[in-house]
Formats: structure tokens, sequence, C-alpha cells
């Protein structure tokens, strides 16, 4: 297993060194929405540097014709993340495709927004019946991710116990996790909570040698949006971002193993000319009030992210007397 420390703030990643590409051959990586966009560009971008990467997607044709193009370094595996079975069935795929029998990488991109409809939003005729919404967008984002997340943990534990494994698994969230999107309900709640996960996991995820990061694209470049609407946006003052220094800012973290718990925002040139950047709002450290918060609750909250740890403790976490 990775021996890793405890979390502890340590000031933003320096991301103007360049993440070191030689780190991915042979590791096995799954990326989950990855057969178009930036999940697609990052597929590309890990199987070039010889990395065996399974894409765990729906559309099985632009997945399959990828996969092709890319073989022997990529295989194709269709997934609704929503369906645990499917998705035991993707970590089967990328295990055994795996030289080393192993997953090391997982990338949880798959995900939907509100172009799929956001049935919160819309509001009811007040004179008829309450309209009970559909909540597929937490469907996907959340619990498809927590799924993956659950899934990763299992999977990671059954590694080979060598010095080239890892255990990275890193989160595509979204900028509303910092600012507000009016109308974006059902998503934001989603980005917000993938968030929250990274924060609270990175707590403990050392302990089975598991680092967990998030990375939240600003607006990327997309063939999937239609180019009308990409006129607007810049109209009103967008810029984009290109899908490559996704997949940079995910090979950065998959190939520093001192990089956990952190959370990166991929940015305009303008703003950053890496493409991406540590957004350090993740720690109090000059709030007085919320840092004394952190750090007794820290010290209230001692659970073991061990087998066997709850067996003297209650539900809540305090000591069986």
């Amino acid at each position: 297993m990775p021996q890793l420390p405890p979390y502890t703030y340590s000031g933003p990643v320096d991301c103007t060194i360049p993440p070191d590409r030689t780190q991915l051959k042979g590791k096995s990586v799954i990326v989950t929405g990855g057969a178009n966009g930036m999940g697609e560009t990052t597929v590309r971008a890990f199987a070039a540097e010889g990395a065996y990467v399974t894409i765990a997607d729906l559309n099985e044709q632009r997945g399959q014709e990828l996969a092709r193009e890319l073989s022997p370094n990529a295989q194709f595996v269709k997934c609704n993340i929503t369906n645990w079975d499917e998705q035991v069935h993707m970590f089967e795929a990328a295990i055994a495709n795996s030289p080393s029998k192993s997953c090391d990488i997982v990338i949880a991109n798959a995900g939907i927004s509100r172009a799929f409809g956001d049935t919160l939003w819309p509001l009811d005729d007040p004179n008829a019946p309450p309209v009970k919404p559909t909540l597929s967008i937490i469907d996907v984002n959340v619990y498809g991710t927590l799924y993956t997340w659950k899934l990763a943990v299992h999977y990671f534990r059954k590694q080979p116990d060598s010095e080239e494994r890892d255990r990275c698994f890193i989160i595509t969230g979204s900028m509303v996790a910092w600012i507000d999107s009016p109308a974006n309900w059902q998503y934001t709640v989603s980005k917000y909570g993938l968030r929250g996960l990274m924060r609270t996991a990175r707590r403990n995820s050392w302990e089975q040698g598991i680092r967990i990061n998030y990375v939240a694209p600003c607006y990327i470049k997309s063939a999937i949006r239609s180019p009308e609407y990409e006129a607007q946006l810049i109209s009103k003052g967008v810029e984009f971002a290109p899908p490559e220094d996704v997949a940079t800012c995910m090979m950065k973290i998959s190939t520093d193993r001192t990089i956990n718990g952190h959370s990166f925002m991929i940015t305009p040139k303008s703003c950053c000319k890496e493409g991406y950047m540590d957004v350090d709002k993740d720690d109090h450290v000059d709030d007085v009030y919320f840092k004394r918060n952190q750090e007794r609750q820290l010290r209230i909250i001692e659970d073991r992210w061990v087998e066997g740890w709850e067996k003297d403790r209650t539900a809540e976490g305090a000591a069986k007397n």
C-alpha cells in the first residue's frame, strides 16, 4: 500500500512545475464519461504516455471508435454510472486489461448538466397539484460518483503491493462549487457535494494510501456546445479554456504523489499561463473562528479508516463504555 502522511495544509500546489509524464507508463486508468469532450482529451493524453485506459461511457459507438484508435492502450466499457453492477464490470474490465492486474488512477468525470433538464427550477401552476421533480442530475453526478468512489476504494485495496502502484482518485467538479450560478440548482448542489466529499475524505484517505483531489473546469471549448450558444457566451465576456489543459491538470495530480486533498481550477491562459491552478480555498488559514472549529472537529471525531475500528464505537463514533 502506498504510504501517505495525514492531510495537513501546506499551501497551494506549485503548478508551474509540469507533470512528469513518464510516471504514467503502465498505469491502469479509468475515465468515466471518457468518450467525448474533456474526458476524451484526457483519455488520449494518458494513452499517449503509455497508460492502459478504460473508457467508460454510454456512447457506445464513439467509445468503441476511440478505443480502436488508441489500441492497445485503451478499451471501451459501456457504463451507466448510476448502475452499480455496470460500474463493478467497469472496474473488473480495467483490472483484466492491465498488465499489472491493477487499477491505479480513477477519474470520476461522468456527469450531466442543466441541459438534461432540471425540474426543480420551473414554477408549477399554483392552482394545480404540485409536480414531483425528477432528480436525474443528482442521480448521475452524486449517486453515480459515490458509487465510483466506493468501488475505487475496494479495488485500490486489491492491488498488487508494489512501489509502482498508486491509488489516485480525481473528481471532475465545477467552478459552481465556489460561485453562484442562478437556475443551475441540481447541478450546483451536486458539484458542491462532490467538493464536500473530497474535503472530508482527504482526512482519512491516507490511511488506505489513497489520494483524492477535485478538478473544477471553467468554460471549456467543446464540440458538444452549439456554435450559437458559444458565440452568445463569448459576447458576454466568457473566455474558454482548451480541454487539453484539463488533461494536463489530471496528469499533474496523477504523477505527483504529494498532491492530496486539493482543488484545482481550469482557467483561461489570461488568468494562469499553465491553464490550471490550485484554488487554495479549502482550508481556514486566516479565519480564526473557522480554523478553531476545524481543529476541534478533528479532535472530536477520532474515527480511523481501518478494518475493525468501528467494533469499539457507537454509531455516532463515540467510544463504547
